[in-house]
């Protein structure tokens, strides 16, 4: 095999993983606004299961904020809030409840300090510092060690740190795919026990995480393509 078909290979590759990024967030997407469509049981708005979940949940510190981005809606561990998009606030639906469930499960294990959230909140800020240097490092240790100045040593340093600190922001993104899995974990068991959902809406709203769970594994290639480091978790 020549460089030209491995290069051929590879391009390949990136071109089927973008195709796949791109149709994942369409899917989610259209599923999100179809059960916005659809209400729920308790007739409860996305504001509404909030201020309720704040008591039942014991999230006494829980602060709110809206924002105009669709599906914008995240928690903030920085300042302990829950922010909302202005359709999932208002709208009495079955996405509403389901997307609002699961931004409380990483409040709950902010609150809990569970293992992986400590873990993907220490690696995210080290990776937010470190992030900055892989590309420069590559880009100049890659310089260093064609011109061979002052040897081929030091160049290969650079782009060895530089794979390094890049195989940190992969980690990082590995990490963040269980923690979402025990978020819609967290939130369809919270939707279920306190019956804010009908059986038929349970079934809906695990098809909606189902879906929203394969666009984190689908962010990870989409991230390695641009090391887009904006991650609201």
């Amino acid at each position: 095999m020549d460089k030209y078909q491995i290069i051929a290979i590879i391009a390949g590759i990136i071109l089927l993983l973008m195709l796949i990024v791109f149709t994942s967030r369409k899917r989610i997407v259209k599923t999100y606004e179809k059960y916005l469509r659809i209400s729920n049981k308790a007739n409860l708005s996305g504001k509404q299961l909030a201020f309720i979940s704040k008591q039942k949940l014991g999230l006494d510190d829980l602060e709110f904020a809206l924002t105009d981005i669709k599906l914008g809606d995240a928690y903030s561990p920085k300042y302990k809030t829950l922010i909302l998009s202005n359709e999932v606030c208002n709208t009495a639906s079955l996405s509403s409840l389901t997307i609002v469930s699961h931004e409380l499960g990483h409040a709950v294990q902010h609150k809990k300090r569970t293992p992986i959230y400590v873990l993907s909140q220490i690696i995210t800020a080290i990776t937010k510092f470190t992030n900055k240097f892989i590309i420069p490092l590559l880009v100049i240790g890659t310089l260093l060690f064609l011109l061979k100045y002052p040897n081929d040593s030091l160049g290969q340093i650079l782009m060895i740190i530089s794979g390094s600190l890049f195989g940190l922001h992969v980690l990082r993104l590995i990490i963040l795919i269980p923690l979402e899995y025990d978020a819609s974990r967290r939130a369809l068991k919270y939707l279920k026990e306190n019956e804010f959902v009908s059986p038929n809406e349970y079934r809906k709203a695990k098809k909606l995480l189902g879906i929203a769970a394969q666009t984190y594994i689908v962010a990870l290639f989409d991230d390695l393509f641009i090391l887009n480091k904006k991650r609201k978790k």
